[in-house]
């Protein structure tokens, strides 16, 4: 009962001097004290405000936290255009330095070509075919050469429409071209593809010195293929002893997986 009373006690003794404060805050004589401890804090509050327009670095201050919240989603949202923006953006500079490429070589050939862009490939795992956005209405006929870059052939176009074809790449297994091999032998052959696995030059005569590095070009012995286009280059040869012929694996020139752009070659 005594350390109860000793509480109360406490408790309104307390409850008294606040009540006083409280008196003398309303009636001024309490403002002297206040105005030097809001001098010494001061300072301190100054600090944090210029803290505040420094991160936000727009002179502005976050009043509370919907403000915080509202310029932070605002920050991601800009963050995900900006990404957005970066990316049309790369995909338009690697299509200019593809162009800039396509037209180098027509300069140098006389040829006449039709620029395509790929819209769609094929799903049939044993085949590997584009399709392009020009068909015959753009002069566009079968078997046309299909090349990108400074002339490297990827294929030739397999069937047309008015407004789309189709072209089937050198590794469809359906793809055979005509080539030629630059080496002493000048050896020719023709190149085939592999359920668009692999790329082989077949019925290189077994007689010839074929090595790997050598250069693929197309030879030229088919109708509507001109000579010197690009293939690819020698990875393996493969040499049987007792047969006719001799085989060499090929490395294309270009990633047939991540062609975008492409000329059709209608005429040389």
């Amino acid at each position: 009962m005594l350390m109860s009373k000793r509480k109360q006690q406490t408790f309104l003794g307390i409850v008294f001097i606040i009540l006083i404060f409280i008196i003398l805050h309303f009636v001024g004589l309490l403002r002297p004290i206040e105005n030097y401890f809001r001098a010494i804090i001061k300072p301190g509050i100054e600090g944090m405000y210029d803290i505040s327009i420094n991160f936000n670095e727009q002179n502005e201050l976050f009043k509370n936290v919907e403000d915080l919240k509202e310029a932070y989603l605002s920050c991601l949202e800009n963050d995900i255009n900006n990404k957005i923006d970066m990316a049309a953006f790369q995909i338009l500079k690697q299509e200019n330095e593809e162009l800039k490429k396509q037209l180098n070589y027509i300069e140098k050939k006389d040829m006449l070509t039709v620029g395509a862009k790929v819209i769609g490939k094929n799903i049939d795992p044993l085949g590997n075919t584009l399709i392009l956005d020009r068909g015959s209405n753009s002069g566009i006929t079968k078997n046309n050469p299909v090349i990108v870059g400074e002339g490297v052939m990827i294929g030739k176009i397999v069937r047309v429409e008015d407004k789309t074809s189709v072209v089937r790449l050198i590794n469809d297994n359906q793809s055979k071209v005509a080539s030629a091999l630059i080496n002493q032998s000048k050896s020719i052959g023709v190149v085939e593809g592999g359920y668009g696995i692999s790329i082989r030059m077949n019925y290189i005569p077994q007689n010839e010195i074929i090595k790997v590095g050598d250069m693929v070009i197309t030879s030229g012995l088919e109708e509507n293929v001109p000579s010197g286009l690009l293939i690819g280059v020698i990875e393996a040869v493969e040499k049987e002893a007792y047969q006719p012929f001799q085989k060499a694996v090929i490395t294309p020139s270009v990633d047939l997986t991540k062609i975008k752009q492409v000329l059709v070659i209608t005429e040389f």
